[in-house]
């Protein structure tokens, strides 16, 4: 379906600081974030950033601009930050102190509120902030769906950039559903698979996994994301959080029951903790497998088990 008949909502918009401190040092992500836009057209079912309080603090504005319920309706606006290259240069050549916790160890992630390359648009804008950030010898992390991060092997097969993307599953067609307008799990494969002939540092984030998957199902994914080697493999299930249980719902997805309720949440993501860890084991992953745990599980399990992973450093090493 093209973005008309879609009726997507495009624009700019201008943010006063590019670069944000962020708390995803407690996945082992990175210390600070850029968004380069806010909205996203991959149309991810799951998604929890509509519910997040980048997207709920700006109710007023997205309705001015035509965006009516911003989290029923993600996947159809996006809002490009034009400007953020050259705002963050000015702010990196003023910046006098550089948060580096033990387990963001200072990297930039882009992004964590949308997809750097989704577009040709944000995809430049990436380019070019990806730039600036190297050339002050910063450390970047890259999370994407779109294969189009390859155009720009020339700068990302770099010491100081690890390139990740979502492949949560290598079903094409259950993306179809569960993930919509983003490429297909098949076409993020091969985007890696250059990545790795090209000698770029790569990452997989096998997340969010949609409930049930079999402990065959895990050692066969393992064994095929052997040929991209990643350095790393975070790991977190399908979770229910703001609106994304009705976006799941209205998809027409079967297993959103199974993630609705707390306690047949915490049931289901503890099963796959335990079968991914078996898979790993399997087939030689489980140094390189990170688990992204939510604190609530806390009530259903050791809480030691999960504060383990919370600021954890990745097995990842930065220059």
């Amino acid at each position: 379906m093209d973005s008309e008949m879609r009726g997507i909502v495009r624009g700019s918009e201008k943010i006063v600081n590019p670069l944000q401190e962020s708390a995803l040092h407690k996945k082992g992500l990175c210390d600070y974030v850029v968004n380069i836009a806010s909205g996203c057209l991959h149309g991810c079912t799951f998604c929890y950033v509509p519910a997040t309080p980048a997207i709920r603090t700006r109710k007023a504005i997205l309705a001015e601009a035509g965006v009516e319920d911003p989290q029923m309706e993600w996947g159809n606006y996006l809002f490009t930050r034009d400007n953020i290259p050259s705002q963050l240069e000015d702010l990196i050549e003023r910046k006098r102190n550089w948060k580096v916790t033990e387990s963001g160890k200072g990297v930039v992630l882009l992004c964590s509120g949308t997809d750097p390359y989704q577009t040709k648009e944000t995809a430049l804008i990436t380019r070019e902030t990806v730039k600036i950030l190297l050339r002050y010898k910063k450390r970047v992390r890259i999370l994407t769906r779109s294969p189009l991060w390859i155009k720009d092997l020339d700068i990302l097969c770099n010491e100081n950039v690890t390139v990740g993307m979502s492949l949560p599953h290598f079903e094409d067609e259950l993306s179809k559903v569960v993930e919509p307008y983003s490429p297909s799990p098949s076409a993020r494969y091969n985007a890696m698979i250059k990545g790795a002939k090209a000698g770029c540092r790569l990452f997989v984030a096998a997340a969010p996994t949609p409930p049930n998957i079999t402990l065959r199902e895990f050692e066969s994914y393992f064994q095929k994301i052997s040929r991209l080697n990643p350095e790393v493999v975070f790991w977190e299930p399908i979770n229910a959080r703001g609106t994304n249980g009705k976006r799941m719902q209205k998809a027409g997805l079967k297993f959103v029951d199974l993630v609705m309720h707390e306690k047949s949440w915490a049931n289901n993501f503890l099963e796959q903790w335990e079968i991914i860890e078996r898979a790993a084991e399997n087939t030689g992953f489980l140094s390189k497998l990170h688990i992204w745990p939510d604190k609530a599980l806390r009530k259903f399990t050791d809480s030691s088990k999960v504060d383990y992973w919370i600021d954890r450093p990745t097995v990842e090493r930065w220059i």
